[in-house]
């Protein structure tokens, strides 16, 4: 897998970065907004998400499939003119009827920012179409830098809203401006391949758009379950509880997902673009999919052990005694997204194999899943028993995702569940430690010391016990320092 883990480690080089500035700031911006603010900025993110994943139908995934260029910006000019219209339908709908969608959600606030919407979906569908282009043309620097940029520019805003006049509207303002900035800042990559726009024209859009014409089909009908099922239990929690719940598990799924998800956002444009690019030269994905699954869940899973012990006392520290309630939210999502973080690269499969029909399938049940699961849930009255509930209906269902997905592949999932098994096992033993000055009610500093010197023991026992890890990260090191410094 040469130049795999290199190239992760450019997008996460810029991602940690971002993830810093990040850390750093949601503690003031917490302190700044209510988590009633936080709960209407979590709805209108939700939304906003839905539209995205159907404003190109899908056809953003298909521009890393293509053997030629020419065929490829065809693809990036299709979902251009996708995205155009599909923006301008949704924005009708709910500017039109944003007083209903208010009453419906229970969220009267959410009707004063619903005219943002059709301005925000533009731009988060043309970020997500740039990041696929730039990925096939192997240009991560560019994405890094970006990811940087949308991250600094959001968390600017928000902080500055929220010292001016604190409202749902500096979050929704903050994040819009990160995306338009960072889109502008990628159009930088596609600058380079303007001769390529000579190769457009209707009738080679018409052709592709008819080639992979079962990624709008199924696809985009996948996608958008896939995208409800993500964003169900925000609508369904404004339903049945209030914004400041909402809020309570906004905070949660950011602070869980912003480490994870970035570093798993990086892996699966790498893997993507690795599949694709065996499938074409091979017919085959095994190999890819057997070297690198494993290596997710051992390199994933003890910084979520470690998470799981501490997050009551890190969220209650870091962002107020006010937020203890979210620690407790994403102690019990923290399960779930750990699987999603292992296997979410895996679904790519989906895209290189074409099996958009399994895929449809599949995101459908768990739509139906998590509506039963919210249904009962919000029945109850209670949101710990309900987001418990759905970490356990999440991991169940990622994991069968992927035990299919893996067998199809050629792979075999034994390796897999071996690798999971084995390396639970071993953080468990290694976090020790870490459990018994939690259970004696240590000071968090000291916990905080006994967590990193116990990351350091894990990842030096992969470093040495690992010889694909080792052979990579070595390779990473020989290419940053000049040879005369490593003899």
């Amino acid at each position: 897998m040469s130049s795999f883990l290199s190239n992760i480690f450019k997008l996460t080089a810029g991602t940690t970065i971002a993830q810093i500035i990040g850390i750093i700031l949601i503690p003031v911006i917490t302190r700044l907004y209510s988590p009633e603010s936080f709960g209407v900025n979590q709805l209108f993110l939700s939304i906003a998400t839905v539209a995205v994943v159907i404003s190109s139908l899908s056809y953003d995934y298909v521009i890393m499939l293509p053997k030629t260029d020419e065929d490829s910006i065809n693809v990036f000019a299709l979902c251009t003119v996708c995205i155009l219209g599909v923006s301008a339908a949704i924005g009708a709908v709910f500017i039109g009827f944003r007083d209903w969608f208010g009453a419906f959600f229970e969220t009267p606030m959410i009707a004063d920012y619903l005219v943002w919407l059709p301005i925000f979906v533009v731009f988060s569908s043309f970020f997500a179409i740039l990041n696929e282009w730039l990925s096939r043309k192997v240009q991560y620097g560019l994405l890094s830098r970006s990811i940087v940029l949308n991250s600094i520019a959001t968390r600017a805003v928000q902080t500055g809203g929220g010292l001016v006049a604190a409202s749902p509207l500096g979050l929704i303002l903050g994040s819009m401006t990160g995306m338009v900035l960072a889109v502008l800042y990628m159009l930088r990559g596609l600058a380079e391949d303007t001769e390529l726009l000579r190769a457009v024209t209707v009738r080679r859009m018409k052709e592709v758009a008819v080639r992979y014409k079962d990624f709008a089909v199924y696809g985009s009908a996948g996608g958008l379950a896939n995208s409800l099922s993500w964003e169900l239990p925000a609508f369904m929690l404004a339903y049945f509880f209030n914004s400041a719940v909402l809020g309570y598990y906004a905070l949660a799924m950011m602070a869980v997902r912003l480490p994870m998800g970035m570093v798993g956002t990086a892996i699966s444009q790498v893997f993507y673009q690795k599949a694709s690019e065996e499938k074409n030269r091979t017919g085959s994905v095994k190999d890819v999919v057997r070297e690198i699954h494993t290596r997710l869940i051992s390199i994933g899973i003890f910084p979520f052990v470690i998470f799981v012990i501490l997050a009551e006392d890190l969220f209650a520290f870091v962002f107020g005694a006010e937020w203890l309630t979210a620690g407790t939210y994403a102690m019990f999502l923290a399960p779930w997204i750990f699987t999603v973080f292992i296997f979410s690269p895996v679904s790519s499969l989906f895209g290189v194999l074409e099996k958009q029909r399994s895929y449809l399938s599949f995101e459908i049940l768990t739509l139906l899943a998590w509506a039963a699961i919210f249904y009962v849930g919000g029945a109850s009255g209670d949101p710990i028993a309900t987001l418990t509930l759905f970490s356990i209906g999440g991991t169940l269902i990622w994991g069968s995702k992927a035990t299919y997905l893996v067998k199809i592949s050629g792979a075999g999932y034994r390796d897999s569940a071996s690798s999971l098994i084995r390396h639970l096992l071993l953080s468990i033993v290694i976090s020790l430690p870490l459990i018994v000055g939690r259970l004696l009610d240590l000071p968090l500093i000291i916990l905080l010391g006994i967590a990193g010197l116990t990351a350091v023991a894990y990842y030096l026992l992969l470093f040495f016990n690992d010889t694909l890890v080792r052979r990579e990260v070595m390779g990473m090191v020989q290419g940053l320092i000049p040879v005369k410094r490593l003899d």
